[in-house]
C-alpha cells in the first residue's frame, strides 16, 4: 500500500485570501478539520507539506485555507492538485466502508474460486463506486455494491464477486474500441 493516500482534490480558488475549494474522499467534508496538514506532491516527485489554517464546509465540499497559499494567485497553483495524508493519519473507514487505496491491488476472484483479476482503479460514480478489474479475460468495470462484491480481506488482498450473469461478459476495453 502507498505510504501517502490522496484525500482531496482542489476545484477552485475562492475568495482573496487564498482559499480552495476541495472535494474530499471521504463522506463527511468536515474530517478535514481533523488534519493539521496534507501534502503535496511536487513535479519532481517530492512532497511539500502546508499547514491547513482553516476549515470551512461548503455543501459537500470543503474550503481550505492552507500556509503559503495566501493569495488568490498562489492558490490557483493548486487547482487540479491532489491533497494527501500519511496513510497512518488517516482516519479509520466506517465499518464496512472501505477507501479506494484499500481496494486497489486486490485480487478478485469468483465464489467458486476463478480468478478474474486485479481491482486497479476505483471510479466514484453518483450511484455506487465502479471497480475497474483487469485480468486476463481484460478489463471490466464491476459495481462496488455488497451483492457483488460479497466478501472483502483488505489483509489478506482478495476479494469475493458474485456478479449477475453477463456481467463479465462485459469487457470495457471492447466498448471503447467500438
Amino acid at each position: 500500500m502507498p505510504d501517502r493516500i490522496a484525500i482531496a482534490q482542489v476545484d477552485r480558488v475562492r475568495g482573496l485570501s487564498g482559499e480552495v475549494v476541495v472535494t474530499v474522499h471521504a463522506d463527511d467534508p468536515l474530517r478535514m478539520s481533523e488534519l493539521s496538514s496534507v501534502y503535496l506532491e511536487g513535479p519532481g516527485g517530492g512532497w511539500q507539506e502546508a499547514a491547513i489554517l482553516e476549515v470551512k464546509r461548503l455543501k459537500e465540499r470543503a474550503v481550505l485555507r492552507l500556509s503559503g497559499y495566501d493569495t488568490p494567485e498562489k492558490a490557483k497553483t493548486l487547482v487540479g492538485r491532489e491533497l494527501f495524508v500519511d496513510r497512518e493519519s488517516s482516519t479509520p473507514a466506517p465499518a464496512g466502508r472501505y477507501y479506494a487505496y484499500q481496494l486497489i491491488g486486490l485480487e478478485a476472484r469468483l465464489e467458486d474460486g476463478t480468478p478474474i483479476g486485479l481491482v486497479e482503479e476505483v471510479l466514484g460514480q453518483p450511484m455506487q463506486d465502479l471497480l475497474v478489474i483487469r485480468g486476463r479475460g481484460g478489463e471490466f468495470l464491476v459495481p462496488f455494491v455488497p451483492a457483488i462484491c460479497t466478501q472483502i480481506d483488505v489483509a489478506g488482498r482478495t476479494m469475493v464477486l458474485r456478479p449477475p450473469e453477463g456481467l463479465l461478459d462485459l469487457r470495457r476495453d471492447e466498448r471503447e474500441d467500438a
